[in-house]
């Protein structure tokens, strides 16, 4: 698949403070790319470089196949972005603020259209003075769409969006990814969000790229860490709790969770069926970016 963005050695120094360092990351074209990490670690100064709002200390960043420093003019068009607090004229109205954007970009775009995406049609004329938080969120959100770019850059986009809006947004970027084609490129705290939206995620720790997986894999079932639906639960557990193949097991009514060492789910439901329990159901626990993201971060 082409590669839409490229960065080598990507790196930013604020004096002897190294925000991002040494970044080297390769996100194709039409994939859905979440970067992760906690507070500090180089997310949003990493975004500012992908899209040449802060320019590295040393390193590149190939976009479209060009050079972002030396052919910036030519790849900006292509691209939305929004970052965090997206700034806006208070006195004019939604409306006014899009077409304003759209006679700067010198573009034939639909503006109301936008404004319908995003859910502010209704808003459209009102002052943004007037705006919530996340009415200016959305139409941030519509500013980066304005040009229908064929790469989002965004900085917390459901950010201070309820959980209808934020599922709205969601959908917009995930249909834009699989039926425009569109790259998107989405730093969040949201790791729930990051799940169902994300194709790859990449983790940063302290300005380093500590990891860049595939999001299924990191998905799927745990099948050494299960639920039992069993009749005399606590008796199971006791029985369970000296087996040299169990780690851990815990009762609650009607249910084991139990965490295997070097045994299997067959061994499991064959010692206790064996023990004379009945067994009506085994759930493997499914693996959670939130698991990932910690293990990693810990490790």
């Amino acid at each position: 698949m082409a590669i839409c963005i490229q960065t080598s050695n990507l790196t930013k120094c604020y004096g002897a403070v190294v925000a991002v360092g040494g970044l080297s990351v390769k996100i194709e074209a039409g994939e859905v790319f979440g970067l992760l990490g906690p507070n500090g670690a180089g997310k949003s100064t990493t975004l500012c470089m992908l899209t040449g709002l802060v320019p590295p200390t040393s390193g590149s960043v190939t976009v479209f196949g060009k050079d972002l420093r030396r052919q910036f003019l030519e790849v900006a068009p292509r691209m939305g972005v929004l970052m965090e607090r997206p700034a806006f004229y208070d006195h004019l109205s939604a409306r006014d603020n899009l077409l304003l954007l759209a006679r700067l970009t010198g573009r034939d775009v639909t503006v109301d259209r936008t404004l319908d995406r995003v859910g502010l049609l209704d808003a459209a004329d009102r002052k943004v003075k007037t705006f919530s938080h996340g009415m200016r969120q959305r139409l941030g959100l519509a500013q980066a769409l304005l040009s229908e770019p064929e790469l989002l850059v965004l900085d917390e986009p459901t950010s201070a969006l309820d959980v209808e809006s934020a599922q709205e947004v969601l959908q917009i970027l995930r249909f834009l990814a699989d039926e425009a084609h569109v790259t998107v490129v989405v730093a969040s705290h949201m790791l729930h969000e990051v799940e169902v939206l994300c194709d790859r995620i990449a983790i940063l720790n302290r300005g380093r790229l500590v990891a860049c997986e595939a999001t299924g894999p990191l998905l799927s079932y745990d099948q050494s860490h299960v639920d039992v639906l069993i009749d005399a639960a606590e008796a199971a557990a006791k029985r369970l709790a000296g087996e040299p193949w169990v780690e851990s097991v815990q009762a609650q009514a009607g249910r084991l969770t139990v965490r295997l060492g070097d045994g299997s789910v067959h061994q499991l439901t064959t010692f206790l069926v064996g023990a004379g329990y009945r067994i009506s159901g085994v759930i493997p626990r499914r693996r959670s970016l939130q698991d990932y993201f910690l293990k990693v971060l810990n490790s």
